[in-house]
């Protein structure tokens, strides 16, 4: 397996585990709570998206740059 998909694959576990960790034991159950947790949501999925990103342009890019 390559490094990127064990990266990709690290990220995705850790996302789903910070959401279902949520779901299951909620601390306060209110609105504060609910924003926090989508923004870490939010913000594993933006570095999985900053992953995806590098990995096609060193596979596709201009090897000029």
């Amino acid at each position: 397996m390559s490094i990127e998909q064990r990266l990709l694959n690290a990220l995705k576990v850790k996302q789903s585990e910070f959401a279902l960790e949520g779901l299951k034991r909620p601390l306060q159950r209110d609105a504060f709570e609910y924003g926090y947790r989508t923004g870490i949501v939010n913000g594993y999925e933006a570095a999985i998206n900053v992953l995806l990103d590098l990995i096609k342009d060193e596979r596709d890019g201009d090897p000029d740059l």
